[in-house]
């Protein structure tokens, strides 16, 4: 069984002079406080502080290669913590970095090693960190980067020398190449996918004012001067066609809106109605002349046939 620490197992000044030795940032007192809290035993309280000390050796070496560790996500912290062997934080600065440098390549390997198409090869190493891994292996400083096609070469660079450490030769006069076939095809397909978006867009403005221009069926009663009833039975029999229905829930009902094309609507002439009129008439008044007689039980007539738009 482990004995639990002491409070004479390690002073705060030790920790502090462990990172001031090495020439690395000393952590706060408040962090010493944490990783104490958290560690029961002595051996615990070791263990953290040597990860530590690890931690801030590699966030050294990183710096040194022109890479802020502070852009780096927790994860990628710790793939390159976990890839750096022990005994690590007390290397010779340039057997550090060498180091490191092996574990940015095998990271960056296991992400685009294996990938062949350009585009998607091209879109991993626009985006940190594999970005930054490849500029970190062709030992270019950041200052250096002053134009796009710069930045092009050296990650190409970088890549070139990850690909040959793993013995998958990778030119970099093709990567290059792959790089800017694969920048036209992005630049054609963002300017196909705008072309499109303005292409919906406009049908839509398209669609919005014909419907504008549709008439309802007031419009279409008032202009051919059609009774209710008229009306509904010749929409419902599709000589008056509907050319939109819009539905819509209001109330607690579903509301049915018809809309009509003017130009159609006025291609119905007086006479065509006049005509519907008398193949109508008849049926309507044999109907109206059986309901008066069902509910009188006369045969009397109930007065002339109204007038168009008395329904």
């Amino acid at each position: 069984m482990i004995p639990r620490r002491t409070s004479a197992g390690f002073t705060h000044g030790w920790i502090v002079d462990a990172f001031r030795k090495r020439g690395l940032p000393a952590p706060t007192l408040r962090q010493i406080e944490g990783w104490t809290v958290r560690s029961l035993t002595d051996a615990a309280l070791l263990e953290t502080v040597y990860s530590q000390l690890k931690r801030a050796s590699v966030e050294r070496a990183l710096s040194l290669l022109g890479l802020d560790p502070g852009r780096l996500p927790e994860e990628q912290h710790q793939a390159l913590v976990g890839q750096v062997a022990g005994g690590c934080v007390d290397l010779p600065e340039g057997e550090m970095i060498e180091r490191l440098k092996m574990a940015l390549s095998d990271l960056l390997f296991a992400e685009v090693g294996g990938e062949f198409d350009p585009v998607v090869r091209l879109t991993l190493l626009t985006r940190d960190p594999w970005r930054l891994y490849a500029l970190a292996l062709s030992d270019l400083p950041p200052e250096k980067l002053d134009s796009p096609s710069n930045m092009d070469r050296q990650i190409a660079l970088g890549v070139e020398r990850m690909m040959e450490a793993h013995g998958r030769p990778l030119p970099r006069k093709d990567l290059l190449k792959d790089f800017r076939e694969a920048r036209a095809f992005l630049r054609e397909e963002r300017a196909r996918v705008r072309q499109e978006a303005e292409k919906e867009r406009r049908k839509e403005q398209h669609f919005h004012a014909w419907v504008r221009s549709l008439w309802s069926d007031r419009d279409v009663r008032r202009e051919l001067g059609l009774r209710p009833s008229e009306f509904e039975e010749w929409v419902e029999g599709g000589r008056i066609p509907v050319v939109l229905r819009i539905e819509s829930f209001r109330n607690g009902r579903i509301r049915e809106r018809r809309l009509f094309d003017p130009d159609t609507v006025m291609k119905i002439s007086p006479a065509t109605i006049e005509r519907w009129r008398r193949s109508r008439s008849p049926k309507v008044g044999g109907i109206r002349r059986t309901t008066h007689r069902g509910r009188s039980g006369t045969g009397k007539d109930r007065g002339p046939e109204p007038s168009p738009g008395s329904d």
